[in-house]
């Protein structure tokens, strides 16, 4: 109760509850609650393991402001600081970004420092002018705080999962603080498709800061399946070793037995790489005992 009385006296908070994100109107945040779970594996590793694949994070970084004039007022200098580390560390370009999941509390000057940063660290890199989405997951949930930047993420992740970029709300007219002239970022205020672009994978990013001064960046990207090769790149198959085991003969039987029913009941041939997941699993998911059968595939 005490943080809200204080956010309320130092006007930050949005007097008619709305998240004027980008928007003109902006006249401060809106509180929210929110609890947030992500489930991080190395590609190979998720691969190995079936797992589903949403998003990939290709890039992230973290930095400081330094002195500024207070939490209000963000250090823009160290945002594009920041974001231009992380593009050029994970080798992102501009170009490559269609999406940016802003922090955009929906204050005009703290909005106005973020999208000015985006903007600066584009410059240079690309000419292309209204390509890249903007939008602020306050304005559909509000700010949850320590929550807020793990929100963001999820959101990017379900629009790469399912191709497309949902609206921004409460945005009306531009904030006339942002210059959007000649810029590459538009407020997206309707839902739509998020195509994809000649095989390229659809990448987007996350915006977000602190109240502490710190500013975090992450890109993410979407996974593409391996390009089935054409019938004149096809290679030998490859050999696999199964390994199984048990505490006795009899065990190790009903074992193999098993493995043989769950093949035959897969699609003919295996789809790629299959043979070499199951054949992991086996090796390096599973105790080995006594009793012992391995198999050439």
């Amino acid at each position: 109760a005490s943080a809200y009385v204080g956010m309320s006296q130092a006007g930050m908070l949005s007097p008619d509850g709305k998240c004027y994100a980008f928007d003109q109107r902006a006249n401060g945040m809106v509180p929210g609650e929110a609890v947030a779970v992500v489930v991080l594996k190395r590609l190979s590793r998720a691969l190995a393991d079936g797992d589903p694949v949403h998003a990939v994070i290709r890039g992230s970084g973290v930095n400081y402001d330094g002195k500024t004039n207070g939490i209000s007022a963000p250090s823009g200098a160290a945002q594009t600081e920041l974001l231009q580390s992380v593009y050029r560390h994970s080798g992102v370009r501009a170009n490559d970004i269609d999406y940016i999941v802003a922090h955009g509390t929906a204050t005009k000057l703290g909005d106005s420092v973020e999208i000015n940063a985006l903007r600066d660290a584009f410059q240079g890199q690309t000419d292309r002018q209204g390509f890249c989405a903007l939008t602020s997951t306050k304005s559909n949930l509000g700010h949850t705080f320590a929550a807020s930047g793990l929100v963001s993420l999820i959101s990017l992740a379900q629009a790469i999962r399912h191709a497309r970029i949902p609206a921004s709300l409460h945005c009306e007219q531009e904030n006339d603080y942002i210059r959007w002239r000649d810029s590459p970022f538009y407020v997206n205020k309707q839902a739509r498709d998020w195509p994809s672009r000649q095989e390229r994978p659809r990448t987007g990013a996350v915006s977000a800061f602190g109240m502490s001064g710190t500013n975090a960046h992450v890109v993410l990207q979407e996974h593409l399946p391996p390009r089935e090769d054409s019938p004149q790149d096809v290679q030998p198959a490859p050999y696999h070793v199964l390994l199984l085991s048990a505490k006795t003969a009899g065990a190790l039987q009903k074992q193999c037995s098993r493995l043989r029913a769950y093949l035959q009941g897969q699609p003919q041939p295996l789809p790629t790489g299959q043979l070499e997941r199951i054949g992991y699993t086996l090796q390096q998911g599973r105790h080995h005992f006594q009793y012992r059968c391995a198999l050439v595939v």
